[in-house]
This record gives C-alpha cells, structure tokens and sequence, in this order.
C-alpha cells in the first residue's frame, strides 16, 4: 500500500473512531470528518463514499483479523468446532467492548445507521460458508431456501448478540454472554459430529459437554 494512502487511512480512521463516539455517522458530515483528520474532501472519497461506509470499513478490518475462520470451522475440525465457534464470537464481543461507544450509536440508536448494511452483508458472506458445509457434513437433504434462512438466522442472531450485550450495558463477561446464547440457539447450530463426520447429537447435550466438560 503507497505509505501516503496508508497514512491518510490512519488518519481518517482515528477521526471517524473519535467522531463516532458522540453520534451516528450519518450525523457527521464530510467536512467535520476531513477537517478532523487533515485531509482533503478528493481524499476522503478515495477511501469511502460515506461516513457510514468509511467506519464499517475501520471497523471491519479489525473484525476480519478473526471472523473468516467461522466460514472454515468444521472444514478445519469437526470434533471441536463447537469450541472454536465460541472462542470466535467471545473475541468479538471482546472487540465490541473495545469501540462500545461507537457500537452503541450503530447498534442502539434510532434511526439505525447505515453502517448496519456494511456489517449484514459481512457476516452473511462467511456465516453462509459455516451454514454450506454443515449441509454438506451433516449429510441432511435441506434445500436452497433452508439455507438461505440459516444463513440469515445466523446474521440476526450475530445482531441480537451484539445489541442485548450493550443493551445489558455489558454487564456480563464476553464468555457469559456467549454462553447465554447458546443456551437460546437453534438445536441445528451445535449438532456434534463424529471423525468422518456423521451427526452425532444435538443442542442439549452437545451445549453441556461443551460448557461442562
């Protein structure tokens, strides 16, 4: 990367982060944006067309050093995929706590921002992987539409972790909260599989072994 775009994008970053900690992007206009960070207006549109877009990428490219692996989980291992799942999803909660204030005005504030959109089609893209090769492991017989509903169950599922923790002011450890969830998912999501990868068992049983080995 030429060290002056990176060096804008830094900049940009920092003032978007700093700006959004108050308010909405949509409530930050491109001139209080490029002031704060010293760039001009040309600048600013090579790297986003919005606040919006310009702090779902900030944001993102935090998130993208650990979310992708979900997208590989029982490719990688099907034994203890559980374990992972959860490690991935304590980890973003993690990140969540890091930029709680920005989170709370994307996720809380009404009217919802458009950064929202940004982090939808994100999740979407690897929760859908994670939801293809359970079809293709568990060896069900689920059609297109069921995994178009699994995979948007999942990516509103990733919203209501993510809202009812800052709702709750976050109150609870990551690893509390995640557990919580679990306790609440669809009995699909923590079928255990043995070696060749044959279901084995679900939800319940699945959820205490994990928690209460």
């Amino acid at each position: 990367m030429d060290p002056r775009y990176a060096r804008a994008r830094a900049n940009l970053n920092e003032a978007i982060l700093r700006l959004c900690a108050t308010r909405t992007p949509e409530d930050v206009s491109v001139s209080e944006l490029t002031k704060t960070a010293g760039v001009s207006r040309g600048t600013f549109y090579a790297h986003a067309s919005s606040p919006a877009e310009l702090l779902a990428k900030c944001l993102l490219a935090e998130i993208h050093d650990f979310f992708p692996a979900i997208g590989q989980l029982l490719r990688a291992s099907r034994e203890n995929y559980l374990l992972r799942w959860r490690e991935i999803y304590i980890e973003l909660l993690e990140h969540i706590a890091s930029h709680a204030e920005v989170y709370g005005h994307i996720f809380l504030d009404v009217p919802s921002s458009g950064t929202r959109g940004f982090f939808s089609d994100y999740f979407h893209q690897y929760l859908r992987r994670y939801v293809l090769d359970y079809v293709t492991y568990s060896g069900e017989n689920n059609g297109e539409l069921w995994i178009e509903m699994a995979a948007e169950q999942q990516v509103q599922n990733t919203f209501v972790i993510i809202r009812s923790w800052l709702q709750n002011e976050m109150k609870t450890s990551p690893e509390v909260a995640i557990n919580t969830f679990m306790s609440l998912a669809a009995p699909w999501q923590f079928t255990k599989f043995d070696q060749p990868g044959t279901t084995l068992n679900r939800r319940r049983h699945a959820i205490e072994q994990l928690l209460h080995p």
